[in-house]
């Protein structure tokens, strides 16, 4: 989230926009995950370039940052937010940092995981499932 400066500052303002309401959100960077970049190219209706940040409320898209930082200064976010408060929104996870995801523990991040095959002794080394492209997996305390 830190490569584009423009990109970078519209994504500080929704967060900070969001933090503001006291609502827990999930962030996704859609720079490290291709699944990640094809959901929200299904969620935008098919567009091939996908502007960041979009806001989505129980799936329903709210819009850019322009359009959140519009709907918040009209009053109308904090009314679309209202159900999602949460007086611990702003507490940062002890786990991860606040980054929401981790180092996946079968892998370590290496994206293989090295099994014994039962038939010979020779180690063989998989994709691993658990992990994403990357080697992460969600924080499970968040």
């Amino acid at each position: 989230m830190g490569i584009v400066r423009d990109t970078y500052q519209r994504c500080l303002l929704v967060r900070q926009i969001l933090r503001t309401h006291l609502v827990k959100f999930v962030e996704r960077d859609v720079f490290m995950s291709r699944e990640v970049q094809k959901e929200i190219r299904e969620r935008l209706g098919g567009v091939d370039t996908i502007s960041v940040p979009q806001l989505f409320v129980e799936g329903n898209l709210i819009g850019d940052a322009e359009a959140v930082e519009r709907l918040n200064e009209s009053g109308e976010l904090r009314s679309i937010l209202k159900p999602f408060k949460s007086p611990d929104a702003c507490t940062t996870c002890q786990v991860c940092g606040g980054y929401r995801l981790l180092p996946c523990p079968m892998c370590n991040g290496s994206k293989k995981s090295v099994h014994r095959n039962h038939f010979t002794t020779e180690m063989i080394a998989l994709k691993c499932m658990n992990c994403d492209e990357v080697g992460l997996v969600q924080c499970y305390a968040c």
